[in-house]
């Protein structure tokens, strides 16, 4: 869960120089991730690396900054000469350029079905030490009604539309996500160096215990996958009464059966990433968003298809809970909002 590479674009106002929302960034001097990706933390060297790169792939000038975020990649909303807004987004070498290209392929297909996404604008080309990719700016306008009353149709029903527009569209490179999960492995490859499993198993039991379960829910499925964003929280998907009207991080994109995608997005829908999200959907929910994904999709999930999502949902949670327990072992930071989750509605959906 939230594994996005970047934040939303939170405004198309040309703020002030690149270097200068560098230097204000909460990680401060000493990002490791910067650092992974630049070769350095120093503001000025990568804001000439990042307009460099810019200017040389579209041809135009970079003359300001309108954002900078970073997670387990660099994003940077840029302000061109020519008037346009663009975003660059940079990745660790990891990222495999085979996946870039699978995400940006699938992109253009849906963009030219009216879905709201942004428009890739260059081939992913090499930055630093990894890859850095063009696209449109999608002005964020916000999540315009509160997640209640008729919200969890829109969010579901738009799932499916966007499925709907990736059909058909050659997904080769996209089984290259570097987070997916390994072979024999219960988790994907953390999001973040932070979250060091290995060295925080001791508590964590009980954590493994459910995932081990949803785990050998979803062993031997065999239904067929399609291109799904992974990613379908609240903190990428705007909603406004009629529908959904904006989705980011594509680089969220991978393929899975539908009732894991079902499964999976009714447990983060409603997420937004933030602190004082301390709120999910209960097992209740879970089961109403899984019926409304069948509802729009025209095709009501089987019984064997309920299962899965329900082991989905379980399942993604689990990682979530044990991101918390990583993340509290290590830092001050203490957050209960999946463990939580985990204690009192897990055992509803795999009784």
């Amino acid at each position: 869960m939230e594994q996005s590479t970047c934040s939303r674009p939170q405004s198309t106002a040309v703020t002030g120089p690149l270097a200068d929302l560098l230097r204000s960034h909460p990680a401060g001097s000493d990002d490791p991730v910067e650092r992974a990706i630049f070769g350095t933390t120093d503001a000025g060297t990568i804001a000439s690396l990042v307009a460099g790169t810019a200017g040389d792939q579209l041809g135009v000038p970079v003359d300001g900054g309108i954002f900078y975020a970073a997670s387990s990649g660099c994003v940077f909303g840029l302000h061109l000469a020519d008037g346009r807004s663009v975003v660059l987004k940079a990745y660790q070498s990891h990222w495999e350029l085979p996946f870039l290209r699978a995400v940006q392929r699938i992109q253009r297909a849906v963009a030219a079905s009216r879905f709201p996404c942004p428009v890739p604008l260059a081939a992913p080309v090499a930055v630093g030490h990894g890859w850095a990719t063009m696209e449109s700016l999608l002005p964020d306008p916000g999540q315009r009604l509160p997640l209640e009353d008729g919200s969890l149709e829109r969010s579901s029903s738009g799932l499916v539309r966007l499925v709907e527009a990736a059909r058909g569209v050659d997904p080769d490179g996209l089984e290259l996500h570097p987070y997916r999960k390994a072979e024999g492995e219960l988790y994907p490859t953390p999001h973040n160096p932070i979250f060091d499993f290995p060295r925080t198993k001791e508590g964590a039991e009980w954590i493994d215990a459910w995932a081990r379960l949803a785990s050998s829910r979803l062993s031997g499925c065999s239904l067929t996958s399609v291109i799904a964003h992974l990613d379908w929280s609240a903190r990428n998907v705007r909603l406004d009464r009629t529908g959904v009207v904006a989705v980011y991080d594509w680089d969220s994109l991978g393929l899975a059966p539908e009732a894991v995608v079902a499964g999976q997005d009714a447990a983060t829908w409603r997420s937004t990433g933030e602190t004082l999200d301390v709120r999910g959907p209960d097992a209740a929910e879970i089961e109403r968003f899984i019926a409304s994904y069948g509802d729009a999709r025209g095709t009501p999930f089987s019984a064997l298809e309920i299962e899965v999502a329900r082991a989905a949902a379980v399942g993604v949670m689990a990682y979530a809970a044990r991101c918390e327990h990583a993340l509290e072992q290590r830092t001050p930071w203490k957050r209960e909002r999946a463990r939580r989750w985990l204690r009192s509605q897990a055992g509803l959906l795999l009784p």
